[in-house]
């Protein structure tokens, strides 16, 4: 009885950047509908990738199988996602430690931005370089969905629809001056809490 034998060389492997995303020329330039198109180019580029990976590791799990490596190929493979694994806890150190950096000045609170960006959108390269481009935008969608996180209070100046102002600190008046004001006076005064410190109020 003949049996089949599979050649892994004929699998087909997918060739991709090192870093698993090459940058693309132009991109700075492109308006919101274009960068939703490269984000879907880029993920339709990431499972190209994986889809290339798990080939591959098919690929050898056979040649170790013909060859009567089953129990080396485990080990070695066991050996591999441990690296995997550690390296990825390294890199989301890296992007989220980098996020923090080019949030500063930005958000009043910089580990806002841990907890409202997704760090699993962001790769490292194997130099250790992260896309700060990719960070900033990240940072600016955020501001833009929730402006309260900013550290620059006056983009809360203007009109009502803008969302809430900055409080301003109310000249308060002092018995002196309520001798000279007209009991009309004294009312809006009151109500615009300028007489809080006579009153005893804290403000």
């Amino acid at each position: 009885m003949s049996e089949e034998i599979v050649d892994p060389v004929d699998t087909e492997i997918v060739e991709t950047p090192a870093d698993g995303e090459a940058p693309i020329e132009g991109a700075d330039a492109l308006g919101d509908a274009g960068k939703k198109a490269l984000d879907a180019m880029k993920a339709e580029r990431k499972a190209a990738n994986d889809r290339a990976k798990a080939a591959e590791a098919r690929a050898a799990e056979l040649a170790a199988k013909l060859e009567g490596r089953e129990a080396e190929h485990a080990a070695e493979q066991e050996r591999q996602r441990a690296k995997d694994d550690a390296l990825a806890a390294a890199n989301k150190r890296i992007l989220a430690a980098q996020l923090k950096l080019e949030a500063k000045g930005k958000l009043a609170d910089v580990s806002d931005a841990l907890l409202n960006i997704n760090l699993d959108d962001f790769e490292v390269s194997d130099d250790g370089d992260v896309d700060s481009d990719a960070l900033l935008a990240a940072i600016d969608d955020l501001l833009a969905r929730k402006p309260h996180l900013a550290a620059d209070k006056r983009r809360f100046d203007g009109a009502a629809d803008q969302g809430a102002q900055v409080p301003q600190r109310l000249t308060q008046l002092s018995a002196a001056d309520l001798e000279n004001m007209s009991l009309a006076e004294v009312n809006q005064a009151r109500r615009e809490g300028r007489l809080n410190r006579a009153l005893g109020i804290d403000s």
